[in-house]
């Protein structure tokens, strides 16, 4: 596999997203598989921060250590990053917001120095846009023309007029012109011979679009990083689907509003982080006594508290299969990356209708804010399912909305459609959902609700592997670490270890197809971004089972591959 690795360093406020978002929309139209993530500080201007995009001939999931490019918009990235960058790779720096350290990268063979804004304003256009500059700089490395940057610019700045447009693209040629005067040719990564048609989203963009395609009618959220950019997608884009988003004013009314909405027959959701979703637990119990379907997305940050509030952690698990105080049943799904949020979504409304219950779907910020190519989604794949559902004709006087049933599910009418009276109650009930307090009726609910529960268990989806199947070595992971652990797996079996990937796409209730991967000879290690080994305790609370190790990182960073093989007991990882 051939790579190349960009990185962009410098204060908020600088315009790196703007330049990586250029170039990742670009290198995209030119045909390369793409991963590209971000790390930023909870702060609007100053602070350090960096946008990654690692460039490959084939499909890549994760993000690695060496820089082959490096660009540094001020004198942190030269401090912090230089030493990342690979022997023979370039550094892009802009002398004019550079201390001493420019003078030391003048003299060095592969450093050029552009003064971004000043270049642009040299040209007759505004200093922001020196963002351009440095795009099309690092464009003269990757292509042998314009074309695909030139297209990107125009698409990017459409709505801001020609003379915006065009100015972009005169000094992105400019930066471009300047680095192949400096640099004459240099080797380019490969890219695939038949790429075909790509999108190129974050988690952030996947999940809404997953919910989209699966029929949601109504959003209400409260803004909490990481989550934000799913609210932002179903504001944006929500309107042509008939989607009523609602802004609320805290995470409280935001799931009862939700959950409102959903009694009412409209498939609806919320989405928040860690210190919005405790605000929200006290609703997902009534919506689990109600039996009215919703679907959260908690995007995990690192606690406590407020914690890290930009960087990424895997810290909630377990608070998200408690989700709340009583027994009632749940699930808890995880996507790994940015295709599978996208389906997962549609697999989380079919559960919380089918099974009339709440549904979480883990996110956490890398996979939110992580962008990766994929091909077009399958429409085909997304199949709705609304459950027992009894339609106005079939509903007369004697509807009971909780009526005991083999199964725990009870026909479902939406209010004001036929004779049947829909009642739904908080407190404990009884088949037609007036309030109980006797001992005998208590029991048969609770019996009947969770006995969905049974269901959601035996129907769970099953564990996605990677690797060898006749493993000597196995990686256990759910959520963001899909990627890092493929790519490690990859890498030990390139050094002769058989190994095999696991990577959980339902946390809750876990599936029995991993009881028989447990059962296996091989040696077991559990990934995680947590302290306390949460999904490793989940996996021993379900089937008294104890791993060879664990991986764990909780520094606010997201895992790679390195990181993982790094930390292999040494034994393990010859070669």
């Amino acid at each position: 596999m051939q790579n190349l690795n960009i990185k962009i360093g410098g204060q908020a406020g600088q315009g790196l997203v703007s330049i990586g978002t250029i170039l990742l929309r670009a290198a995209t139209q030119e045909g390369w598989y793409l991963f590209a993530h971000q790390d930023y500080e909870s702060r609007i201007r100053g602070g350090h921060n960096f946008f990654q995009i690692r460039l490959a001939d084939r499909p890549v999931a994760s993000w690695e250590n060496d820089i082959d490019v490096l660009v540094a918009l001020d004198e942190a990235t030269i401090t912090r990053e230089l030493e990342e960058v690979k022997p023979g790779g370039v550094v892009i720096y802009d002398p004019d917001v550079l201390g001493p350290d420019a003078q030391k990268l003048a003299e060095q063979s592969n450093s050029i120095g552009l003064p971004f804004a000043r270049m642009a304003e040299e040209l007759g256009q505004p200093k922001i846009m020196g963002n351009a500059v440095a795009a099309g700089a690092v464009w003269a490395l990757l292509s042998e023309d314009l074309t695909e940057l030139h297209e990107t610019l125009a698409l990017m700045f459409s709505d801001k007029g020609p003379a915006i447009v065009q100015g972009n693209q005169q000094v992105a040629s400019a930066g471009f012109a300047r680095v192949r005067e400096l640099l004459g040719e240099r080797p380019r990564p490969g890219k695939p011979a038949n790429p075909g048609p790509r999108l190129v989203l974050r988690g952030n963009d996947a999940l809404p679009l997953g919910a989209l395609a699966a029929g949601v009618k109504f959003m209400s959220a409260y803004p909490m990083t990481p989550s934000t950019g799913v609210t932002e997608f179903i504001s944006e884009h929500g309107r042509r689907a008939k989607v009523i988003m609602e802004q609320a004013e805290d995470e409280i009314a935001a799931i009862n509003m939700a959950i409102g909405a959903s009694y009412t027959g409209v498939r609806a959701m919320t989405a928040t982080s860690g210190g919005g979703f405790a605000l929200m637990t006290e609703a997902l119990s009534l919506a689990g006594s109600a039996e009215i379907p919703i679907v959260v997305v908690n995007a995990m940050r690192p606690g406590p508290s407020t914690g890290l509030p930009t960087r990424t952690e895997q810290g909630d698990l377990r608070y998200a299969v408690a989700m709340s105080f009583g027994d009632f049943p749940r699930a808890v799904l995880a996507p790994g990356d940015v295709e599978e949020a996208f389906y997962l979504m549609a697999h989380a409304f079919n559960l919380a209708e089918e099974y009339q219950m709440p549904v979480v779907v883990l996110s956490d910020q890398h996979l939110a804010d992580s962008y990766t190519t994929v091909p077009p989604f399958d429409l085909s794949r997304v199949e709705i399912k609304r459950g027992k559902v009894v339609s106005g004709e079939e509903a007369g006087p004697d509807y009971l909305r909780y009526r005991f049933t083999a199964d725990g599910i009870s026909p479902r009418l939406y209010p004001g459609f036929g004779q049947g009276l829909v009642v739904a109650a908080g407190d404990e009930h009884d088949e037609h959902g007036h309030l109980i307090e006797d001992a005998e009726t208590r029991q048969k609910m609770m019996e009947k609700r969770m006995a969905k529960q049974k269901l959601v268990e035996e129907n769970a989806l099953e564990p996605v592997l990677c690797g060898a199947e006749d493993a000597e070595l196995m990686l256990i992971g759910f959520g963001s670490t899909k990627g890092a652990i493929a790519e490690a797996v990859e890498m030990l079996n390139s050094r002769g270890i058989r190994a095999q990937g696991v990577h959980l796409p339902q946390v809750f209730p876990l599936p029995q197809g991993l009881e028989v991967l447990l059962q296996k000879p091989a040696r077991k290690f559990i990934v995680e971004g947590n302290y306390t080994g949460q999904l490793e305790e989940l996996i021993a609370s379900r089937f008294a089972w104890k791993p060879d190790g664990s991986i764990r990182r909780y520094d606010g960073r997201p895992m790679n591959a390195k990181y993982i093989v790094d930390r292999l007991p040494g034994g393990v990882c010859h070669g």
